[in-house]
């Protein structure tokens, strides 16, 4: 192996990680196979190879975007004492990274915008992942003591996309306010007094 490939990712991963950026900075449909190889340093017999077609490339990436929320869903909890700690450590860190300039918002709701069949793969994925976040929260509301943890959850996971949904009108620091502010409501309204 030659020193220049030896620090080399594989091409599949390569493709992968240039695909996730620029299906994320461009949009989907936007970017070709072709530019993904490119960026990537790929071959389209590669990409072939790991992928399919460019529906297992997207189901992916969507299932790394999955992975990478869960795990970051861990970190921003993992210092809170009780499940009411978590929900609002969860706001504030939501809060924080809508504050990221280069943050275009969430990526699996803007896969799914492109998407818009329901009996599509990537719009499934997404609708499957995002029924399971809304069930995280719920989990935390009812560990939290919240007289009604469904509404509780549903009205965080709606106010969590709300927030993505709301940066290129109201941008990032006000986005990012606005949620901080709106989680303080609705918890004031619906959980225990501590």
């Amino acid at each position: 192996m030659s020193e220049a490939t030896a620090g080399k990712p594989k091409a599949a991963q390569r493709i992968q990680s240039a695909a996730k950026d620029l299906f994320y900075r461009q949009g989907i449909r936007a970017t070709g196979v072709e530019e993904v190889c490119r960026v990537a340093e790929a071959t389209k017999m590669s990409l072939y190879r790991a992928y399919p077609s460019k529906d297992a490339l997207i189901a992916a990436i969507l299932h790394e975007d999955a992975e990478e929320w869960e795990a970051w869903f861990k970190e921003v909890t993992a210092e809170a004492p009780t499940a009411a700690g978590k929900l609002r450590a969860l706001m504030v860190a939501a809060s924080k990274e809508l504050e990221d300039p280069d943050y275009r918002g969430c990526p699996m709701l803007l896969a799914q915008a492109e998407f818009p069949d329901p009996a599509h793969p990537t719009h499934r994925l997404v609708a499957e992942f995002k029924a399971r976040m809304c069930n995280d929260l719920i989990d935390l509301a009812r560990e939290a003591g919240a007289a009604q943890p469904q509404r509780l959850g549903e009205l965080l996971a709606m106010l969590f996309d709300g927030a993505w949904s709301s940066l290129p009108y109201l941008g990032g620091p006000r986005a990012s306010a606005v949620l901080r502010d709106g989680a303080d409501l609705i918890f004031q309204a619906l959980l225990p007094k501590e």
